[in-house]
């Protein structure tokens, strides 16, 4: 993935990515070292299905320790419209 990046950027100059991936990519990028930031946007609804999914999920060879990560700094907050919550945080290794 970090090869993947490097040559976008090489080629295309491409500096900054939004990942729309669902648990287990965004995982798998979180896992790399490869996410700088999380944008969140929370909503009035209630689930409560088991097994929802996640924003993050680790393959099972990958799960065995937490993420690099050591700290999340908010960054941003902003109420939207019907009471949407958007939030933005920079990760810290």
């Amino acid at each position: 993935m970090r090869r993947a990046l490097e040559t976008l950027n090489a080629e295309l100059g491409i500096e900054r990515l939004l990942l729309e991936g669902g648990g287990l990519v965004n995982g798998s990028f979180l896992r790399a070292g490869l996410v700088d930031e999380v944008s969140l946007i929370l909503w009035p609804a209630i689930d409560g299905a088991s097994g929802a999914p996640g924003i993050f999920h680790s393959a099972d060879e990958e799960a065995d320790g937490p993420a690099p990560v050591g700290a999340m700094r908010l960054i941003g907050s902003d109420v939207l419209a019907d009471g949407d919550v958007w939030l933005r945080y920079r990760l810290q290794a």
